[in-house]
């Protein structure tokens, strides 16, 4: 299946990135499996996934930091580390009553 025209648009992002999270995957497919190391070293990646994987499983960098078991648990610990519990709460609360208003 091919990828959507966006996804390549957004490519260019990762050499500026000052953060990148890795969730719920294998990085065993292409283009994927290579995005983790689109960012320059010194970039910390959070992986929040069941397994260690791709570049986390085989040598990791000084400032990666992996949350292993449960991805939606391991999303819900980091919001809640950063103080985003309420503003994630509207925001799905907001996604839901568009969903509910489209299914009517």
């Amino acid at each position: 299946e091919e990828l959507p025209h966006r996804f390549f648009l957004h490519l260019t992002d990762f050499p500026m990135a000052d953060l990148l999270f890795i969730v719920g995957t294998s990085l065993e497919v292409e283009p994927f499996a290579s995005l983790a190391g689109a960012v320059h070293g010194s970039v910390p990646r959070v992986l929040i996934n069941r397994d260690l994987v791709g570049p986390f499983a085989v040598q990791s960098q000084h400032n990666d930091v992996a949350e292993l078991g449960d991805v939606i648990s391991g999303v819900e610990k980091v919001v809640e580390l950063l103080g985003w519990k309420e503003e994630l709460q509207e925001l799905l609360k907001k996604e839901k009553e568009k969903l509910d208003i489209k299914e009517k």
